[in-house]
């Protein structure tokens, strides 16, 4: 086996868990500065955690774990990150920012009808 396939190896995992960290961060609308600092460590270590680039310990997957307040076994599942989305959205109330966009513009619409609904009545 060659080194690129190796480190192909040893790395996949690790980038599996650092995108369900990120995607849980980001649903809850947290930056990495914010969980630096819970956590007692640099932004850039954070960082570095989140894009694969250091080892994650038991330890610290439960410092993370713990300030996205949710289970540690939730980082563990097999499941894409996708299937981490959908399933975070109805069971904690998260929706994405594109979600949320497409509900304020929706409601937009719905607010210029009435609008134009209102202005038709008599006086």
């Amino acid at each position: 086996m060659n080194g690129i396939a190796y480190m192909f190896l040893i790395f996949t995992p690790m980038k599996e868990y650092s995108m369900r960290i990120r995607k849980f961060r980001q649903l809850q609308d947290l930056s990495q500065e914010f969980m630096a600092m819970q956590m007692g460590i640099t932004m850039s270590a954070y960082s570095k955690i989140e894009r694969g680039k250091t080892e994650l310990t038991l330890y610290r997957l439960g410092q993370i774990a713990t300030v996205l307040q949710v289970d540690l076994i939730d980082f563990l599942r097999d499941e894409t990150v996708a299937q981490v989305a959908e399933a975070a959205i109805p069971a904690y109330g998260f929706v994405t920012r594109g979600e949320f966009a497409e509900q304020a513009a929706a409601l937009h619409e719905v607010q210029l009808k009435l609008s134009e609904i209102l202005s038709k009545l008599p006086q």
